[in-house]
């Protein structure tokens, strides 16, 4: 029995470890793997991703993903104007996507994919200026879309589309200067949006908007410099924002990754994806994993490189381990098997009252975090196997290795 724990011990080590790294995976096909603002979104497992800037111009074509055989397929070709600068959301299984340029003028038009039949569908236009590049959050059965850049220059807007009539509103505007090419995701009830550029300025200034209350609120500013054109996206009540260009519109050193949790109203970073990071890179989640895929990087001199390459990360168990020590004469769990309660005691070089608890399952997804720190731990709502109990107290970090049966 010693020798399957002390196996099992080692698979979930090198998981772990393992989860900490991005993975490249297989790049578009040539025709389509130097594009910058295109649409990434994912549906019931399969990947897709549509339309953006080229090398070769603005794109109409359409691919989808598939992640068991890591290859890419091309689909019929969207059909309303090829576009560059769009943006899109998904929500209910369907994806709803628009705005942009065709290369003459700004749009404002609407379209949902259904991935039932593969169809588009073009929905009632935005009674709004056309735009580039702007917000577009899809949550609770509406659409929000607002600020980007206009003809007009930039934009502070905010339109509501209610998916089941076909009807846009007008709302209130946000609170702070026009922009272009924010940042946004859905969380529950609520939509959060923030930094992009603006008249002389690259923000890093984030808002939560309430659509029941109609209201705004300002919320955490990014601990970290402003940003525009990066990818975004929210999973398992955590929002992310992931790469883009730094607050001078260059490309920052490292691909910053991080999390905002709504509940904190904090912010973490996460490791950065390989390489400096990308302008208007396309992303999205399947199984826990995002897909950082496509987007430029900046050369200096107005130029920018093309980079034909798409990783994933694992979302879930992505914190560093390498600092977490097992010692249990500071930190213990048992009894080990245990059943339903766990009992957890410590030294002094642990404080109850500022140190938190977390558990990892064998597949290395965080089953629980935020505990504090207390001498019994319900475990009863986890389904058996091997779990991996954390400890983190400011540097002093412990683990141990349990089993619940």
């Amino acid at each position: 029995m010693k020798l399957i724990y002390s196996s099992i011990f080692f698979i979930f080590m090198c998981m772990q470890v393992q989860a900490q790294d991005w993975v490249q995976v297989a790049s578009l096909p040539n025709a389509f793997n130097s594009t910058h603002h295109s649409f990434g979104f994912a549906i019931d497992g399969t990947g897709y991703i549509v339309s953006g800037g080229s090398n070769l111009g603005l794109r109409e074509d359409f691919y989808s993903y598939n992640p068991v055989t890591d290859t890419w397929t091309e689909l019929d070709a969207f059909p309303g104007f090829a576009r560059g600068f769009a943006i899109g959301d998904t929500w209910d299984g369907k994806a709803y996507f628009g705005f942009g340029t065709d290369g003459i003028s700004n749009l404002n038009d609407l379209w949902v994919f259904d991935p039932t039949d593969m169809s588009w569908t073009e929905l009632a236009s935005c009674p709004c200026i056309g735009r580039t590049h702007p917000a577009m959050i899809a949550q609770n059965g509406k659409v929000f879309v607002g600020m980007g850049g206009s003809a007009q220059g930039n934009l502070n807007d905010w339109w509501e589309y209610d998916i089941a009539t076909d009807t846009w509103s007008e709302k209130e505007d946000l609170p702070s200067p026009p922009r272009h090419h924010p940042f946004q995701f859905g969380i529950g009830d609520m939509i959060y949006t923030g930094f992009g550029h603006g008249n002389n300025f690259i923000s890093n200034e984030w808002f939560r908007y309430d659509p029941i209350g109609e209201t705004w609120t300002q919320m955490a500013t990014l601990p970290a410099e402003g940003r525009v054109a990066g990818t975004q996206f929210s999973h398992n009540g955590i929002g992310y924002i992931l790469s883009g260009d730094g607050s001078d519109h260059f490309s920052m050193a490292t691909g910053e990754f991080w999390a905002y949790d709504p509940v904190e109203d904090a912010w973490e970073e996460l490791p950065a994806h390989p390489g400096t990071s990308r302008w208007a890179p396309a992303s999205f989640v399947i199984d826990g994993e995002v897909y950082l895929i496509n987007g430029d990087t900046y050369l200096g001199g107005g130029q920018y490189a093309y980079v034909p390459e798409v990783y994933k990360f694992a979302l879930e168990g992505n914190v560093n381990t390498n600092d977490f020590v097992e010692d249990k004469a500071i930190f213990q769990a048992f009894p080990n098997p245990f059943t339903d309660a766990l009992n957890l005691k410590w030294d002094a070089q642990l404080n109850a009252e500022t140190a938190e608890v977390r558990v990892f399952d064998i597949n290395n997804r965080l089953v629980l975090k935020n505990m504090k720190l207390s001498s019994s731990l319900d475990l009863s709502n986890l389904p058996n196997g091997l779990l991996r109990v954390e400890v983190i107290d400011g540097e002093n970090q412990f683990f141990q290795m349990v089993v619940k049966h």
